[in-house]
């Protein structure tokens, strides 16, 4: 999921080591990276603050069945593939109190609405993080 080929866009910033050693062990504790953990946190918040961080609309170049590619800016594919929008979509409902959300599942077809699917796995928080 950190492939500098699908995020258009590097942000760095400074932290304590403090906070980088706690952005490690939550990450690891819902078994993502720390760059797709704070990719996460980042639009969670966004979200719980009425903004719409992710607005722009991602497609995906589906060729005879086979998903090729991903991008915000699709174009006309010389190859005739089609470029079809990705859902987003939740394992179960999603209650940020409640449960994690992990690394989506690859993309998947769903012929029958001509969408690509990105499913997010949703678990349960443990107890002690609840």
């Amino acid at each position: 999921m950190d492939d500098s080929a699908t995020f258009e866009q590097l942000i760095q910033f400074r932290a304590p080591s403090n906070l980088s050693k706690a952005i490690d062990r939550a990450a690891s504790q819902r078994c993502q990276s720390e760059s797709d953990y704070i990719r996460q946190a980042l639009v969670d918040r966004l979200q719980a603050e009425g903004g719409s961080p992710m607005g722009e609309q991602q497609y995906c170049l589906v060729r005879d069945g086979e998903l090729v590619s991903t991008s915000f800016k699709p174009a006309k594919d010389p190859d005739g593939g089609e470029w079809l929008p990705i859902e987003n979509e939740d394992t179960e409902p999603f209650d940020r109190a409640k449960h994690w959300r992990l690394k989506p599942l690859p993309l998947r077809l769903d012929s029958a609405r001509g969408i690509v699917v990105r499913t997010y796995p949703v678990i349960a928080k443990c107890q002690e993080h609840a």
